[in-house]
């Protein structure tokens, strides 16, 4: 029976080391993977904040030169297109749709009789007249969404 007992002994003082000198690994591990997510999280939601914000300058400026102009340059309406085939590539679906038919109704608006500056000016007076209203408010959930789960859905 002693023998059985420091057996018994030997191999919990065994095991006890052994799960002793395992933790550390394990909790550095995790520690480490968590350290690496947020990193990975901080880079995506600049990214994507980056990214949203550049689309909303141009998506202005194009609007605005559809409404005032005539299609005299495709650059604008070229770089929207290319900012949505950017959005297109991290951004959320309800984003990428608020991206699409902003555009659909930019690329509306340059086959239609251009206001004058007067014009301009009652339709911007208007109240909740903001044609990137839904974009932008598609873009804030999203970065609240990530904010609060991470890169997981």
């Amino acid at each position: 029976m002693p023998m059985v007992s420091a057996e018994i002994s030997a191999l919990a003082a065994l095991a006890g080391s052994a799960i002793g000198g395992i933790a550390p690994l394990i909790s550095n591990r995790v520690i480490q993977r968590n350290m690496t997510e947020r990193e990975l999280l901080g880079r995506e939601f600049a990214e994507r904040q980056s990214l949203y914000a550049e689309f909303l300058r141009a998506a202005a400026e194009v609007y605005v030169q559809a409404t005032t102009t005539n299609l005299e340059k495709l650059d604008g309406l070229i770089l929207l297109y290319s900012l949505i085939g950017r959005i297109r590539l991290m951004g959320s679906k309800p984003v990428i749709k608020a991206a699409e038919e902003f555009a659909h109704l930019v690329t509306k608006r340059f086959g239609e009789k251009n206001l004058s500056m007067e014009d301009l000016r009652e339709v911007a007076l208007q109240p909740h007249v903001d044609p990137l209203y839904e974009f932008s408010s598609r873009c804030r959930e999203e970065m609240h969404h990530l904010l609060r789960y991470g890169l997981r859905d």
